[in-house]
């Protein structure tokens, strides 16, 4: 009898402590970004989430991972994100932000093409609780485009001077 008491309690307090991790793969996000909300996690579930997307060339990207709430209590206990892949130098943290009502973990910078992936983790405080992926790209302009303004800004420069003279 001791023993299955003591099983059961084993059994509950590994019950508490469930780890949860789900794998993301978006694909090449380079067109359109990516939105989407996480699975939902059991109060005192640790979590461990790989987003993982390719940019087919150089963009400046911007992830925005956001929990929001309804009472003035965090949704996560140590909630942080990672991101790895393509030019950069190993993992790179993203930066927290927290309010009464939300946790935002943020980061941006020019990336090149390559494969990438944001690794997000956590304790959930509650049941039901979820967080937000955003990731927001925008092509940086090839050298040649540059080159095609100066020129356009050039004859522009030109025609309103020899307007002038005339």
């Amino acid at each position: 009898m001791k023993f299955s008491t003591l099983t059961v309690a084993a059994a509950l307090a590994l019950a508490g402590s469930v780890a949860q991790a789900a794998s993301y793969n978006l694909g090449d996000i380079t067109a359109t970004g990516a939105s989407q909300n996480s699975a939902s996690f059991a109060n005192g579930a640790n979590f461990t989430d790989s987003w993982n997307f390719s940019l087919t060339g150089a963009n400046d990207v911007a992830a925005l991972i956001s929990a929001n709430f309804a009472r003035p209590e965090f949704a996560f206990s140590n909630f942080q994100a990672f991101v790895s892949g393509g030019n950069l130098p190993g993992q790179v943290a993203l930066n927290l932000t927290s309010g009464n009502s939300f946790q935002i973990l943020e980061g941006s910078g020019p990336t090149i093409a390559g494969n990438y992936t944001i690794t997000v983790s956590g304790i959930s405080n509650r049941n039901n609780s979820f967080y937000t992926f955003n990731v927001d790209v925008s092509p940086v302009p090839e050298p040649s485009s540059y080159a095609l303004l100066m020129v356009g800004l050039g004859v522009v420069g030109f025609m309103a001077r020899r307007s002038r003279k005339v």
